[in-house]
């Protein structure tokens, strides 16, 4: 099967562009374990080329893969559809398979939201000015 059908055909179907999901952007930091660095130096390659096609195929694109040089974390951006318990179930995936000694999951927000938040901090003022 055509390795770029394969996704498309796993999300349901190949949707025109209005109808792709809204989708959110997080970091996920993640601390492997002694068991962890034992795989990956046994099986050492790109991290990022093996989670990609697993994260695609459920709808969502990596973004980047980075490792923390000095600390051993890994920092990974996935887009992900905005599907709260799908999104909550992609994170406990990882928790449960015992090679993470921590697991943080922050959502991230575009510089421009970020702006459009500092011009409404008057309006939640002066909503919390009225109690």
């Amino acid at each position: 099967m055509n390795k770029l059908l394969f996704p498309m055909l796993l999300c349901g179907s190949m949707a025109a562009a209005e109808d792709v999901p809204d989708m959110r952007t997080f970091l996920f930091i993640g601390t492997p374990n002694s068991a962890a660095w034992e795989i990956q130096i046994a099986n050492p390659g790109d991290r990022a080329a093996a989670v990609k096609g697993g994260i695609e195929a459920l709808g969502g694109e990596l973004l980047s893969y980075y490792w923390g040089f000095g600390n051993g974390k890994n920092y990974i951006t996935v887009s992900l559809p905005d599907d709260p318990t799908f999104i909550q179930a992609f994170y406990l995936t990882r928790l449960g398979d015992g090679v993470l000694d921590d697991y943080q999951m922050i959502e991230l927000m575009s510089s421009a939201d970020m702006g459009t938040a500092l011009e409404r901090v008057s309006e939640v003022k002066a909503a919390d000015d009225m109690k």
